[in-house]
């Protein structure tokens, strides 16, 4: 009997990462009992897939207990449901993406069970509370990656850029298993908890201050920072839109989640500070930085890219310089703010990529042209094309600025506000200026330009128009009414 309740408690703490993992099994079961062509099999998988990840986000938010398990290395609160739940919807949402506009690929069946064993990578992610479990996490998502960023073998350009992702990827897990080394043998501790109390007494250490620095090389790259960026754009490129979708979207929002756990949990008493010109030694000067390179390299290149995912791609790098900003603050207000930042920036991506499938078939390096004359074309994907880059963009009231805000005021809120801070959010709004002139750039196309000659005619199937609109009408009520995520969202973080 007491076996009996450990198990139920512990498949209560993990039942979404179950599901996910038991759907992604029920489709390979499927495929492999299949006579039809695989390439015909997309819909069907896709629509399991829809199912376990919608069963998983009603667990995810009204039946997953709170609690610790196996040792303390898996924690569940509040705060990780929430993530959790706006996960689970992105991936759903790519799903529904795929099933609406299927690729010809003949591995379908592995190609929908390696989704979704990249999203219970994530999952695992967002609770994990111990090195090695964070690791364990990092490499399920990033296998998975790897190889959906190949699975296309039609595609030569994909499969060499799958490679380099590869190759930048390994060399980023040798850093970052290097740097828990490291803070291990300081620490004699693997629990972040054990960690911060570690750090409470000798949080200048020089090999935990190098353990951090190596880890955070590793984490540079997950969420794309620069100058670990160098990936970015030809994974963009060259990858099946729901796979860029996965990485654009739900393996940010992972990313930023456990490397704000990391950082303000498990390395609180070694953040140092950013007071003016004389900045103390700490990991808070060194995420400055990469918050600074983010902004400034993310949006220059971006200013040069006539290819549109290419675009979205340096863009990404620069959210990612506009978050990093919010973990300079470890407070509460802080880590709502970067949770609603990047679940919103995340459902704006997949609506935007998604629309651009639809304008552009399988033509991955379209360059602005494919959009001119678009508001004659279809003038409700011109329109829905207009809230999401404006929002993108952050321009009020969508919630691309509505996020923006709530982030920037709460770097400023901290309880020692600093000049350096204070620099960082002007070099913020700075740099969200200049984005204003590519995403202008788009809608230019869009708009202000007349149809070609040889423009395709566009054809959307209810399905396809549906994800698209539903994409965009989320960013345009989240953005009206950003009241009743972000309210849910401080009073979890909070309490975590």
């Amino acid at each position: 009997m007491i076996q009996e309740a450990i198990h139920t408690d512990l498949f209560r703490l993990i039942a979404p990462e179950c599901l996910t993992v038991v759907t992604a099994l029920i489709i390979l079961a499927v495929s492999f009992g299949r006579k039809t062509t695989q390439s015909s099999s997309g819909p069907l998988y896709g629509v399991i897939g829809m199912i376990g990840l919608a069963l998983a986000f009603v667990v995810s938010l009204f039946y997953q207990s709170t609690g610790f398990s196996l040792g303390s290395a898996f924690i569940v609160t509040d705060a990780t449901r929430w993530i959790k739940a706006g996960l689970l919807l992105m991936g759903f949402l790519i799903f529904w993406q795929h099933t609406a506009s299927p690729s010809h690929i003949g591995n379908q069946g592995e190609f929908h069970a390696l989704m979704l064993f990249a999203i219970a990578g994530m999952s695992l992610l967002i609770g994990a509370d111990h090195l090695l479990m964070i690791f364990v996490a990092l490499e399920i998502t990033a296998l998975s990656l790897y190889i959906l960023a190949a699975i296309d073998k039609t595609n030569t350009l994909a499969t060499r850029v799958a490679l380099k992702y590869f190759l930048i990827g390994g060399l980023s897990a040798a850093f970052v298993l290097y740097g828990f080394s490291l803070i291990f043998g300081v620490a004699g501790t693997m629990s972040l908890s054990g960690i911060a109390e570690h750090c409470q007494t000798n949080g200048n250490d020089p090999l935990l201050m190098m353990g951090i620095l190596m880890a955070l090389v590793g984490f540079g790259f997950k969420v794309a920072a620069a100058p670990f960026h160098w990936w970015v754009a030809d994974v963009y490129t060259s990858t099946l839109t729901p796979v860029t979708c996965l990485i654009a979207s739900t393996s940010k929002v992972a990313g930023f989640f456990v490397m704000g756990r990391f950082l303000w949990h498990g390395l609180i008493g070694a953040q140092g500070s950013l007071d003016g010109w004389e900045w103390t030694q700490g990991w808070i000067p060194w995420i400055a930085m990469l918050a600074v390179l983010s902004m400034l390299v993310g949006n220059l290149a971006a200013l040069r890219q006539t290819k549109l995912r290419r675009l979205i791609g340096f863009s990404a790098v620069a959210h990612t310089g506009y978050a990093l900003l919010g973990l300079c603050s470890p407070t509460p207000q802080a880590s709502a703010s970067i949770a609603f930042y990047m679940l919103t920036y995340g459902l704006s991506v997949i609506g935007l990529l998604s629309l651009l499938e639809l304008t552009q078939g399988n033509q991955k390096d379209a360059e602005h042209r494919q959009l001119e004359g678009l508001w004659r074309r279809a003038p409700w994907l011109a329109a829905c094309l207009m809230l999401l880059v404006l929002s993108l963009a952050g321009i009020p009231p969508l919630v691309g600025f509505i996020a923006k805000f709530n982030l920037f005021i709460a770097a400023l809120n901290t309880p020692h506000q600093t000049l350096g801070l204070i620099g960082l959010v002007v070099l913020a709004l700075g740099a969200s200026a200049v984005s204003l002139y590519y995403y202008l750039g788009v809608l230019k196309a869009a708009f202000c330009l007349d149809q070609p000659d040889e423009a395709m005619e566009l054809k959307p199937s209810t399905s396809q128009y549906g994800l698209v609109f539903t994409c965009t009408l989320l960013t345009l009520l989240f953005g009206v009414f950003p009241g009743w995520l972000l309210t849910r969202f401080l009073e979890a973080f909070s309490g975590a």
